[in-house]
């Protein structure tokens, strides 16, 4: 562990990785960002050896053609508010859709349920929060909840204030049910709530049939069948640069390779390190990637450890998807590593672990700022998310706790591999 963890110290390309990341854009999957910023990735991934490859998996694509929202009062003037629509968001008509706004502050579960049936028919508000906490309720949950109550439409505010836009998907699939849904800023939201009245949300947008999203591959082979597999998404938001979610996590993945590269031999498991997009369009591309593995090879993966987020603050957090056995093998790496690390055991599926979690693959996602909601994590999502937002002291910690964890599993026999994936 000693070498590899001076390997990383030494990386000279770690921070040249990153900033290259960022200036792709925000890498909106189907922009083309994206299958650019991957091509760059590939080449990464072959500077280091073994194997690489390109995959191409099918999501259900969509691209937004007009948005607007407006308020109207009760002497028909209207009053344009800012807003971004939802991926995947259904469509108004042409006229837009006009309604009372309900408001429901956080949107929880208990806040629908007071509301009752009068959400039926409504242009529900309800508001983002911080990902990363133990409360957190997912947007994703929220935008179901108004669905499956009748809402008209849906409206979620970034309750910060001068925060601005956010960016983030309905997670509404191909065909599925669905209502008109986008993002508004906290004035907007302000105004909305107090005025009491109607307002008119126009979205019109267009399904891309044939959409594809990239997933590059590096495999290392060992001398044992098992892998461990080291994942980040490549996919962000047309938002600022998608420099905290994800190009932290891509460029740490990237060094990690070559600090553990030389690990790797014929009495170790092989290294996979797996590059998704389509991630921020409800975790497609790595749920079609591990769904279209032959059975024996998905078998083969013993070890997910996810980077994503993982810098913007100094703190770092393992989220261990309701796999026990990791806790103790995270806190082993960090002492390794000479980083703190906590763990949180319940699964959060805001990442690519959780795909890998629901094929009963041991993972975890490496995050930073977790239940820090003052962190420079919070620009999450927004234009804000830019590259001098990142300390490369924070990139630094994350790339030796990654080779600390990475480093400690091929380390394992087949047995010890086998007992992380143990649940009471």
């Amino acid at each position: 562990m000693t070498q590899c963890l001076q390997a990383a110290a030494q990386d000279a390309q770690l921070m040249d990785d990153f900033h290259a990341l960022c200036g792709f854009g925000g890498r909106l999957s189907g922009s083309g960002q994206d299958a650019a910023a991957m091509d760059w990735a590939l080449q990464r991934m072959q500077a280091v050896g073994g194997k690489t490859q390109k995959l191409e998996v099918p999501y259900d694509g969509w691209r937004c053609l007009q948005a607007s929202l407006e308020l109207l009062d009760d002497q028909g003037r209207t009053l344009a508010l800012p807003c971004k629509p939802l991926l995947r968001s259904a469509s108004t008509d042409a006229e837009g859709l006009v309604a009372p706004v309900l408001d429901l502050g956080q949107g929880r579960a208990d806040d629908f349920a007071r509301a009752g049936d009068q959400v039926r028919g409504k242009l529900v508000l309800v508001r983002h929060e911080y990902p990363f906490t133990p409360q957190h309720v997912h947007r994703r949950r929220k935008y179901d909840m108004a669905v499956q109550a009748g809402a008209a439409g849906f409206l979620i505010a970034n309750p910060r204030t001068g925060g601005g836009l956010l960016s983030g998907s309905s997670g509404r699939p191909r065909g599925g049910a669905g209502i008109p849904a986008a993002y508004i800023d906290e004035t907007g939201a302000r105004l909305l709530a107090g005025a009491g009245g109607q307002a008119r949300l126009r979205i019109q947008g267009e399904e891309v049939p044939d959409a594809r999203a990239s997933v590059g591959i590096l495999d290392i082979p060992g001398g044992r069948e098992a892998r461990i597999v080291i994942s980040a998404h490549l996919d962000g938001h047309d938002l600022g640069c998608s420099a905290l979610d994800n190009a932290t996590g891509v460029a740490v993945a990237l060094a990690a390779a070559r600090a553990l590269m030389p690990q790797v031999s014929a009495q170790t498991p092989g290294l996979r390190v797996c590059l998704f997009c389509a991630e921020e369009w409800a975790l497609a591309g790595s749920a079609r990637y591990l769904a279209d593995l032959p059975e024996a090879e998905r078998a083969q993966l013993k070890l997910n450890i996810n980077l994503d987020t993982v810098a913007g603050d100094d703190t770092l957090t393992a989220l261990i998807s309701d796999f026990p056995a990791l806790a103790g093998y995270v806190a082993k790496a960090a002492r390794g590593a000479g980083v703190p690390v906590a763990s949180w055991l319940p699964l959060m599926p805001n990442s690519d672990h959780a795909n890998f979690a629901r094929h009963g693959i041991p993972a975890l996602r490496l995050v930073a700022g977790f239940d820090r909601p003052d962190s420079r994590v919070n620009h999450i999502l927004s234009a804000a998310d830019t590259p001098d937002i990142i300390r490369e002291p924070e990139l630094r910690r994350a790339l030796a706790v990654t080779c600390a964890m990475g480093s400690l599993a091929l380390g394992l026999d087949d047995a010890g591999l086998d007992a992380l994936a143990v649940r009471d």
